[in-house]
C-alpha cells in the first residue's frame, strides 16, 4: 500500500504542466494573429490598408466565439470565393476593391477576450463587447454598420 502511495504522491509532483497551444499555423511566421490563432471567445479588429494613398485604412470589428482560426478560414473563404462576397461587410470591401484591381492588405487583432453566453446571469459579455467596441469606434471608416447593434446574440442556448 505505501508503494502505490509513493508512487501516486511522486507522479503528481512530478507532473509538469504543458502550456496550452496558441497556434497550430504550419508556418507560424504567416500566424494571422502573431501566433494567437487559437484564441477563443474574443473581440477582433481587422485593418484593411491599400498602398494607394488615395483609399483610408477602413475597420472592422467582430468576434469568435470558438476559436478565432475557425472564423479567420470563414473570412478567408468569403474573400476567396465570388460565390460568397455578401457573407459580410468584410467581404463586400474587400470584393469592392478586387473589382477596381486595387491591392489590400488586412491585419488582424484582438481587441478584447471575454467570456460568452452564461444562464447564471443571462448576458453574452462577447457580444456586449462587440457592440460596445462598434459603438465607440468613432472612425467614419468603419465597416460595421450601427444595426449590428440590435441583432440577436447567437450564443444563447435555444429555447424549448
Amino acid at each position: 500500500m505505501s508503494a502505490i502511495i509513493n508512487s501516486h504522491n511522486t507522479k503528481l509532483l512530478t507532473q509538469t504542466e504543458t502550456p496550452a497551444k496558441t497556434c497550430n499555423c504550419r508556418n507560424p511566421m504567416l500566424c494571422p494573429l502573431n501566433n494567437n490563432c487559437l484564441a477563443s471567445s474574443i473581440v477582433y479588429e481587422a485593418q484593411i490598408h491599400s498602398p494607394n494613398q488615395n483609399i483610408p485604412t477602413k475597420h472592422y470589428i467582430g468576434l469568435s466565439g470558438g476559436p478565432f482560426k475557425q472564423r479567420y478560414n470563414n473570412h478567408m473563404t468569403s474573400l476567396r470565393n465570388e460565390n460568397h462576397s455578401k457573407d459580410t461587410v468584410l467581404s463586400k470591401y474587400v470584393w469592392s476593391l478586387k473589382r477596381q484591381n486595387i491591392e489590400y492588405f488586412i491585419k488582424w487583432r484582438i481587441i478584447k477576450h471575454s467570456n460568452t453566453f452564461r444562464r447564471d446571469s443571462d448576458i453574452c459579455n462577447l457580444c456586449l463587447i462587440e457592440k460596445y467596441e462598434v459603438l465607440i469606434a468613432r472612425d467614419k471608416h468603419l465597416l460595421n454598420k450601427r444595426n449590428e447593434l440590435i441583432s440577436k446574440c447567437r450564443h444563447h442556448p435555444p429555447i424549448l
